[in-house]
């Protein structure tokens, strides 16, 4: 439910305290219509939206959609958005938008969208999503699409500051019910105030205003696919705690939802390999400034086959009153690794690699065929790899299946 402007303009009056979130937040009702003449009155924006989906030219086939006709219908899709922007005054009007923008991207990249658990999760409850992170975009996009499709409230979306370097997609993420994560702070001092205003909104979006969240597990997407939650988060969950509440009783009142993203392929997987082969080599990982965008681009519009979304809620009948950070943490990571989706794909890649054994009711899961044609795909998008980089693509691939729950 989004707050009216008039309620948000008295709450800050009455509540100055809110003023300590403007480093972060996303947007209020009454400041839409402001971004909105800011950005269709910005040539760039239109140009960098235009340019961002537009067909990459012959001879440059890596970021091209295969689907010509679905693209078509998406940069028809964008046009009819440009002439709607000005009417937007609030940002329920704006996801609605977004939503019509979405849609058309996910017909046009994911084969098959399936997703379990959210019909159990009641309508009326706030809940804090903490997830997997596969893709920059995709993963909240999907997850905001199924809420809104299914009768929930959007989640506002945690979102590292260095993917909003640039204005215009500072003001669209912050329109979007997006909030900033400081990552690009380095004084200790002032990295601690971070997660403390950080944790504090969290804090306010969760019990002032009963809205839904959504945080990745860690840092960063996974580069190795071995999903495993940063204790430092829900650490820094527990700063905005009440004094006289124990760590654990406060973070069972978040209502946490283990969100498990499972792509069948990742468009980025030859990428997030290399950067991991460079940062063992190197020591450390130098990212070119066209990096995030390229990843983003190949994230959203590249093939990715079935996807499926699961949600959670062993932590809502859990008893973590008593719990350390480290203990939640464990239980978040089991439940994302246990509803991890299967593809042929995962089984081909663990085939592929030397001394992995499979389970026989891992085998049994698709026809021998399936698995040949995975194995065929991955041999073609491998051809041109090192051995090394071969060898992390596949490891990334099996992950679902050799990894330790």
């Amino acid at each position: 439910m989004t707050v009216k402007s008039t309620e948000t303009a008295n709450a800050r009056l009455s509540q100055p305290w809110l003023d300590d979130f403007d480093v972060i937040r996303g947007f209020f009702d009454e400041e839409v219509h402001a971004s909105v003449e800011r950005l269709c009155s910005d040539n760039t924006f239109v140009d960098l939206l235009t340019s961002f989906f537009t067909m990459t030219q012959p001879g440059n086939q890596d970021d091209e959609p295969q689907d010509s006709k679905h693209h078509g219908n998406l940069k028809q899709t964008l046009h009819s958005t440009f002439s709607k922007l000005h009417n937007i005054s609030s940002i329920a009007e704006l996801q609605e938008l977004t939503s019509s923008i979405a849609s058309p991207i996910i017909d046009m990249s994911v084969s098959h969208l399936s997703f379990s658990g959210l019909d159990e999760l009641p309508t009326d409850k706030h809940y804090l999503f903490i997830s997997n992170h596969r893709d920059i975009l995709m993963d909240p996009i999907l997850l905001n699409l199924l809420l809104h499709r299914h009768n929930h409230q959007t989640a506002h979306c945690a979102i590292g500051d260095n993917l909003l370097k640039n204005h215009i997609a500072l003001e669209f993420a912050l329109l979007n019910k997006c909030f900033k994560i400081l990552r690009s702070l380095t004084s200790p001092r002032e990295i601690l105030k971070a997660m403390k205003i950080q944790a504090s909104y969290i804090r306010h979006l969760s019990f002032n205003q009963s809205d839904n969240i959504w945080i990745a597990q860690k840092e960063g997407r996974s580069k190795d696919n071995l999903d495993k939650t940063n204790p430092a988060l829900i650490k820094m969950l527990g700063l905005a705690k009440p004094t006289d509440m124990l760590f654990g009783e406060y973070i069972n009142k978040l209502n946490i939802i283990p969100v498990s993203f499972s792509y069948e392929w990742d468009p980025c997987d030859i990428d997030k390999a290399t950067e991991l082969e460079l940062t063992e080599q190197q020591g450390h990982y130098q990212k070119e400034s066209i990096e995030d965008l390229t990843a983003v681009k190949k994230g959203l519009l590249q093939p990715k086959g079935s996807v499926h979304v699961h949600f959670g809620n062993e932590l809502l009948g859990c008893n973590i009153d008593q719990m350390k950070h480290t203990e939640i943490a464990a239980l978040i990571d089991q439940s994302i690794a246990q509803h991890s989706k299967i593809y042929p794909v995962n089984i081909a890649a663990t085939v592929m690699l030397d001394n992995q054994i499979l389970k026989e009711s891992d085998t049994e899961l698709f026809s021998k065929e399936d698995i040949e044609k995975a194995a065929a795909e991955l041999k073609y998008r491998l051809a041109d790899c090192s051995k090394s980089i071969r060898k992390r693509v596949l490891l990334n691939y099996a992950a679902p299946l050799i990894r330790e729950v």
